[in-house]
């Protein structure tokens, strides 16, 4: 297996991809398009036998230079379970403390267990204040992303 970084000519191959990674929300091509364009310095596929079987879109934040946030994490369902999500994770999480990120972010829906269990066994912590609610064994922000739109917002802060 091989993990790179993203190259523009890959978007349509994520964008297929994504497709396969339900419950994780997709995006329009043009947002895959933005990612590998913009923002292959902090984005990466892994490869089998040339084949893309995971990725992670990734960016630094415009207006705080200590954070970074994960859009999206996927792994072709038939290659789960063979760490090539954690890969994907260590490859971006080095990246980004190599350009002095103190915060790492992102969302996902309360829903994704698979990938509740992940981010926690991977050291980050569920956001708790006034604006969440225990659901289950994770703090919620309930219409975060507008009405019904209910989300987790994880932290890691690193080193």
């Amino acid at each position: 297996m091989n993990i790179r970084n993203v190259k523009e000519r890959d978007f349509i191959k994520i964008a297929e991809l994504a497709l396969k990674c339900k419950p994780m929300a997709t995006e329009r091509n043009s947002i895959y398009h933005l990612f590998t364009k913009f923002f292959s310095n902090t984005s990466f596929v892994a490869e089998e036998d040339h084949r893309m079987i995971g990725f992670l879109l990734g960016f630094i934040s415009q207006d705080n230079p200590k954070e970074a946030y994960i859009h999206l994490l996927c792994v072709h369902p038939r290659f789960r379970g063979y760490g090539i999500a954690s890969k994907l994770l260590k490859e971006f999480i080095e990246n980004v403390k190599r350009k002095n990120i103190r915060r790492i972010s992102l969302i996902t829906k309360p829903i994704n267990k698979r990938a509740i269990s992940f981010y926690k066994k991977h050291g980050f912590k569920d956001y708790k204040g006034p604006e969440t609610k225990k659901i289950g064994d994770v703090n919620v922000f309930k219409g975060y992303n507008g009405e019904g739109e209910d989300m987790v917002l994880f932290e890691k802060f690193v080193k």
